[in-house]
């Protein structure tokens, strides 16, 4: 039983650490892809080594889309592009147990997800939140009730930019400050990370493994 109560005790007071740690202010701007020339940028991407992840033309889109994709036939072939060669690599795609299935929410957490909670309190189910970075850090409360509620949390990136539109630099960016926001609001790491629009091709795939995460499609 005391080692019950010092597990919990630990747990409360690694929670209260980590949300007195968190500060909105210490945040990259909302809705933008984070610039990658700041303190904390280039310490994250110092302690990541790039050089050997594959180079491939960084895609061009619309705000809002996923990119358009060239002629047929004049992607390569290692590229594995998910939005136009239908590639998935090794990206989950479905739960391991056949008939089991997996209900996941992309993009909050938002004003309409108190709400959300409640119904599948109701209906006595959990899900995955894959958060945005940007709305975490103007909803922390709303992000500890998913977690408090037993759901699972994982990253949806920070601004929701297409990741094969961006550079490496940025890719790490995107992950990193959406890592940091959950981790100084909850006290912990995430382990999935779904990308925006399902737009991930093998240079995307090679940094986000870099970061330790599974890609979920």
């Amino acid at each position: 039983m005391k080692a019950i109560i010092s597990t919990i005790a630990i747990t409360l007071m690694a929670a209260a650490t980590a949300t007195a740690q968190f500060n909105a202010a210490a945040f990259p701007p909302l809705n933008a892809v984070p610039p990658i020339d700041s303190p904390q940028v280039v310490e994250w991407l110092k302690a990541i080594d790039l050089k050997d992840v594959p180079v491939f033309a960084v895609n061009k889109a619309a705000p809002g889309l996923a990119p358009a994709c060239p002629p047929a036939g004049t992607l390569p072939t290692d590229q594995c592009w998910r939005t136009c060669q239908s590639c998935h690599a090794d990206d989950v795609l479905t739960c391991p147990t056949p008939g089991v299935w997996g209900l996941t929410f992309d993009d909050g957490p938002t004003a309409n997800t108190p709400a959300l909670l409640a119904s599948l309190k109701a209906a006595n189910v959990k899900a995955t939140f894959f958060v945005m970075g940007t709305n975490v850090v103007q909803h922390p409360e709303i992000l500890k009730d998913e977690y408090a509620a037993g759901h699972h949390i994982a990253s949806h990136t920070w601004s929701h930019a297409p990741l094969t539109t961006l550079s490496n630099a940025q890719i790490v960016a995107e992950l990193k400050w959406t890592e940091k926001a959950v981790f100084d609001i909850l006290g912990m790491k995430m382990k999935y990370v779904r990308p925006p629009y399902g737009d991930i091709d093998n240079r995307v795939r090679a940094i986000c493994k870099k970061l330790g995460y599974i890609i979920v499609d």
